[in-house]
């Protein structure tokens, strides 16, 4: 028997499970459960921990080991099962929920939380011996992830090995020239992860083959396309093995926080690729740029559903950007609203009534006195373009057009105060809106019209707004930039001790 006052440390290992094991075992009479070949199916999954980027030992390994291998008491039996069933009860919520909050690191991450009741499970396992199995299956079952669990392999292959040594920063390499330095370091750098055959000859020329090479590369890494060796790619090749294991490590806990069905239908976009895509069936069927927030205002994590679209729409200037941006323009001129199409109005609903702006002493208001409301007319210079994608959220994000195109030919493109801008929306809007009998003429037709218009979907689309710094694409490992400096947060809780459950 297990007592019921369950202990808060064993052997000097501590309980985490303060609450699910204490209920477990009072749902199992308190009696001890484990036998010797549960435990050392439970061992054997323990120690390949670090094949999904956790530890083996927040989850007792060495303790449980040192226990299984001896000669035990009565006291130590229960004690073996209590570390056995936290062991379990802490690694299959790591597989469901992630070892870390994420909403402790990022108050703007919203986590989907899957559902399963790891103490029942536990249950089940050990009455059908499959421990093991268990486990397994507990783990996401995302392709992302299952993607990212190879690449982890491949990469601390690499580090293993010594990784690769820096390439000095010089000046730009194209084809053409020759290097007798920069140019067989890049040949070995690329051979490493695969950009280049291992058979390709040494030289110290930066051939046609060679610059192809640096653009598969440069592809992957989220840089511009062109070939050449120049500061920002030199920089990208030097990031070492063991970050890109950190990174890799970082991005398969992101997905452990994340939906595991999405939807057979859904839109996605990946804040730190600056990239749309729609799935369909796990089929990429559309894909487009956008552009994000600053790293001031950043794009928060979440998902939702598109319920509706509105073309031609009136923008209402939200208060960041109101009390930030424009109220410190207008105290400089009030003749700033008319340049932006600006209305300003007093008063609610159908009772509003435009005032004029050279009326308004701009000086006396702040955000505790301002009884009026900014909105902007629909047309070219409208800061929504001429259509929005509405899906419901605490954050009042949405995807929208944008006045600003030259934006898109950016490679790095974080210029929003939130919300999403997308380079083609009518594109994207004929895609959701196709089903419902639309095509590019009747949105055009809509958008000549200039009347404010909403469209209800249907069927709400599911949107999922990600954030991922490496994942797998087609066979290949993509990373991109930390752009709002979130992966140090998940990799220094990672490596700490798992908090209490």
């Amino acid at each position: 028997m297990i007592s019921a006052g369950i202990p808060v440390t064993v052997q000097g290992e501590p309980i985490y499970c303060k609450t699910t094991l204490p209920l477990f075992y009072q749902e199992n009479q308190f009696t001890k459960v484990w036998n010797t070949q549960s435990a050392q199916e439970l061992i054997s999954v323990i120690e390949k921990a670090n094949e999904d980027g956790l530890n083996p030992r927040d989850y007792h390994y060495e303790a449980i080991l040192h226990f299984h291998r001896k000669e035990k008491n009565e006291v130590q039996r229960a004690e073996f099962d209590l570390l056995l069933t936290d062991a379990f009860l802490l690694y299959g919520s790591h597989f469901l929920n992630g070892k870390v909050n994420p909403e402790t690191v990022d108050s703007e991450w919203q986590a989907i939380r899957r559902e399963g009741d790891v103490k029942s499970v536990l249950s089940l396992a050990l009455k059908e011996n499959t421990i093991k199995e268990t486990l397994k299956d507990l783990a996401p079952n995302h392709t992302g992830y299952k993607g990212l669990k190879n690449a982890l392999k491949e990469y601390r292959s690499i580090a293993t090995k010594g990784g690769w040594g820096d390439i000095p920063i010089g000046e730009t390499l194209k084809p053409g020239m020759i290097d007798s330095v920069r140019v067989p370091l890049l040949i070995d750098r690329l051979k490493k992860t695969f950009d280049l055959k291992e058979n390709f000859s040494e030289s110290f020329s930066y051939s046609d083959q060679l610059a192809e090479a640096v653009k598969k590369y440069q592809a992957r890494n989220g840089l511009e396309v062109d070939g050449n060796l120049g500061k920002l790619t030199t920089s990208s090749l030097n990031i070492s093995a063991e970050k890109r294991v950190e990174q890799i490590i970082t991005n398969m806990e992101r997905y452990r926080w994340a939906a595991e069905e999405m939807g057979d239908h859904y839109v996605i976009v990946n804040i730190a690729d600056y990239q749309l895509q729609i799935y369909n069936n796990r089929k990429k069927t559309f894909e487009e740029k956008v552009i994000v927030g600053k790293p001031f205002r950043k794009t928060p994590v979440f998902s939702s559903k598109m319920t509706y679209l509105v073309f031609n729409p009136t923008w209402t200037v939200p208060p960041t950007i109101l009390f930030n941006d424009m109220l410190p323009e207008l105290r400089k001129d009030a003749g700033y609203a008319k340049t932006k199409n600006i209305r300003i109005l007093q008063g609610q609903g159908s009772n509003a009534v435009e005032v004029d702006p050279y009326t308004v002493n701009w000086t006396s208001l702040s955000k505790s006195n301002f009884p009026y409301t900014l909105r902007q007319d629909p047309g070219p210079t409208n800061a929504l373009g001429v259509v929005k994608f509405m899906f419901p959220n605490q954050y009042n994000v949405y995807i929208h057009d944008t006045p600003s195109k030259e934006l898109f030919n950016k490679t790095e493109r974080a210029f929003s105060s939130g919300c999403i801008r997308v380079k083609n929306p009518t594109m994207l809007a004929e895609y959701i809106l196709k089903k419902q009998g639309w095509d590019q003429n009747r949105i055009d037709q809509t958008i000549k019209e200039g009347k404010e218009q909403s469209i209800l979907l249907k069927e709400p689309f599911p949107v999922h707004i990600l954030y991922l710094t490496a994942w797998v694409s087609d066979g290949l490992v993509h990373f991109r930039s930390d752009l709002y400096d979130r992966d140090n947060a998940v990799v220094n809780s990672l490596n700490t001790a798992p908090p209490a459950l």
